[in-house]
């Protein structure tokens, strides 16, 4: 019950992460809440081609979490999925370390607990 608790999270948070991505890719005034907080408004043009890739890759997690929860059909056997999921760990791990320590308050008061609630659901899910 704690697992599909935690991947129902992961599934929300990826989801709003990738539209976080996208409304950047579209011009949204956000430069103070990404990439280190250094820009303010809307980002310059590769930042958000970066984010057209950051949206894609969080689509992508959710929709592993999302078969994780049986939503959608696993693409991986077991033994790959269980790696995975690790996988995630460690990308989690580092994306809340990178949100914790950035130098922009902006961007740490919105991701930074975030990712850290990230991280543990992210291990509850692995376990």
């Amino acid at each position: 019950m704690l697992e599909n608790f935690a991947a129902g999270f992961l599934v929300f948070s990826f989801f709003a992460l990738a539209l976080f991505q996208v409304a950047i890719v579209l011009g949204a005034p956000l430069g103070e809440y990404a990439y280190g907080g250094r820009n303010s408004g809307a980002l310059p043009m590769g930042f958000r081609a970066a984010s057209v890739f950051s949206a894609i890759f969080a689509f992508a997690i959710a929709g592993h979490y999302l078969a994780q929860l049986g939503f959608l059909p696993r693409l991986l056997p077991s033994e790959a999925n269980d790696v995975f999921n690790w996988v995630l760990v460690a990308l989690s791990a580092l994306s809340a370390v990178l949100n914790n320590v950035t130098k922009s308050s902006k961007e740490k008061r919105l991701w930074g607990s975030t990712t850290i609630a990230m991280l543990i659901a992210a291990i509850i899910v692995a376990v």
